[in-house]
């Protein structure tokens, strides 16, 4: 051979010779069964539809090892097309005569074929069968078909054996189709998608040989994050590393944790609304609704609330959760009196800190105990002019620390987030109300406050949010008022108060 044809051919020897990195596909040809093991005996793991591409991973006689949908199994050869260049695969059937599916006997005798030989993979009729063959079939004949163990297996409910490669280990039971567990996956898998085109990597570098290419609507099943790298893998089973920062958060920080992909994030949000601030006082042998014995005072709100907050996986199901609040309600037309429109503001600041514990379901849910401190300040305008603070209002303001808990569901649905909350006020409160109108001399307090959030992930980054907040607060006044009180309380009794306060709030969400 010349020098010239040598260096052709191995030219051409090289460019046929398949890439080490990318991985064989197949395309299923029609609907099909993904398999846990190799025969139809055993559970089903996925099933897929025609044109829907997978990753070879071994062969074995008409079986296919393949992986897709984040599942790793076996499906038969018949309901797979190769690649064209797939060299013929060995089927070891060149003694089996039986077809399944003409029939569930073998011949005349009445012994079971094989279960995982279907239609057309089962061939070679007209082929003599080995010794160990026709013996197993003489004596599966003898023994009829009566359910009776043979020497190939268990026989199955039909009539037909389960072969020995496909009979269920102890305590398993085949499930219904699409489901089942197959070498070490969980029957719900965490998926991503990117927020916009990306390219997966070998290794956690972009100097390593891409793996392929994602899509924002291309499904991204998550496996683990290496720092500022997440490892995931595809539908077709090619499996890359991808920036973290470039795959889509699942919600606010603040009405959702990421249990998917267990990495920190920090969000801020900012809502207006609508709220209802009441404040209440009742004394003991008072007047009725003659102020300042016994009154409410309340008026429509309203209503803006500015947050941050920042979740940090600190364990394999455990989070570290921090939050700061503000919101600032605005009385719209105040509180009416003796022909007076006495206005107010309600304003209120929350942090907190948490640790939460991942449930580790299918919809991330999370439950988090909760730690903060609580401040709220109902300030009067002109609170010292009585020609129109005619109901002699005072300033009030309220600190306490407070425990509560709160649930999480990051994947309610497939764009939505819930998040309930509820904190307490048990014991050491502090309330201060203007000097000179005191309502009594050893003020106390408690409280309870509950939140509703529902989030819809609007962008990559931008959630749409909706939440109902809620609160009461009981006041006791202790002794009477200081003699020095402008109050002018005409009660000899108890002196009790409420402040409620209910918002109605819409605005958005920014995830880091």
């Amino acid at each position: 051979m010349s020098l010239k044809a040598l260096f052709i051919a191995s030219a051409l020897a090289v460019l046929a010779w398949p890439s080490a990195g990318h991985a064989e596909k197949a395309t299923a040809n029609q609907p099909a069964k993904v398999f846990s093991r190799a025969g139809e005996q055993a559970p089903v793991l996925v099933n897929v539809k025609p044109g829907q591409v997978m990753t070879i991973l071994a062969k074995d006689g008409r079986w296919i090892k393949v992986r897709v949908s984040g599942r790793t199994g076996w499906v038969p050869r018949s309901k797979v097309d190769l690649p064209k260049d797939d060299d013929a695969v060995v089927r070891n059937t060149t003694r089996r005569p039986f077809v399944d599916g003409r029939g569930t006997n073998r011949g005349f005798g009445g012994q079971g074929g094989p279960n995982d030989r279907v239609g057309a993979d089962a061939t070679g009729e007209g082929v003599e069968l080995t010794k160990e063959e026709k013996e197993a079939a003489a004596a599966a004949a003898a023994k009829g078909d009566k359910g009776d163990k043979g020497s190939d297996g268990e026989k199955g409910g039909d009539g037909a054996k389960i072969a020995k490669g496909d009979k269920p280990d102890a305590g398993e039971t085949a499930k219904p189709d699409g489901e089942g567990e197959g070498e070490g996956d969980s029957g719900q898998r965490a998926i991503t998608h990117v927020s916009k085109a990306a390219t997966a990597y070998k290794a956690p570098d972009p100097k390593t040989e891409a793996m392929f290419a994602a899509q924002p609507k291309t499904t991204l099943y998550l496996i683990e994050t290496k720092g500022k790298w997440t490892y995931l893998e595809n539908e077709e089973g090619d499996k890359g590393y991808v920036l973290t920062s470039q795959l889509e958060p699942m919600a606010d920080a603040v009405a959702t944790v990421d249990t998917t992909t267990r990495r920190r994030m920090i969000d801020i949000h900012g809502r207006i609304g609508a709220s209802v601030v009441s404040q209440q006082l009742a004394t003991a042998n008072g007047g009725v609704d003659s102020p300042p014995d016994n009154y409410t005072a309340a008026s429509p709100s309203f209503a803006v609330a500015l947050g941050a907050a920042g979740l940090w996986p600190v364990g394999e199901r455990l989070w570290f959760g921090a939050e700061l609040g503000y919101d600032m309600n605005m009385a719209v037309g105040g509180v009416e009196y003796l022909e007076k429109s006495t206005s107010f503001m309600y304003h209120v600041l929350n942090a907190r800190v948490a640790l939460g514990y991942d449930l580790q379901g299918p919809r991330g849910t999370a439950v988090l105990a909760r730690l903060g401190f609580h401040y709220d300040a109902f300030q009067v305008s002109n609170v010292g002019d009585f020609a129109t603070n005619t109901v002699k209002l005072p300033n009030q303001n309220i600190m306490a620390p407070t425990i509560g808990l709160a649930l999480l569901v990051p994947r309610l649905g497939q764009k939505t987030t819930f998040k309930m909350s509820v904190d307490a006020i048990v014991a050491g409160a502090s309330v201060e109300q203007t000097k000179n109108l005191e309502d009594g001399t050893d003020p106390s307090a408690k409280a309870i406050y509950a939140g509703l959030a529902v989030g819809y992930h609007w962008k990559p980054r931008i959630d749409l949010l909706t939440t109902v907040d809620f609160g009461y607060t009981s006041l006791s006044f202790g002794g009477p008022p200081p003699s020095t009180s402008l109050r002018n309380h005409m009660g000899t009794g108890k002196i009790t108060g409420a402040d409620i306060n209910a918002v109605l709030s819409f605005g958005m969400g920014y995830t880091f």
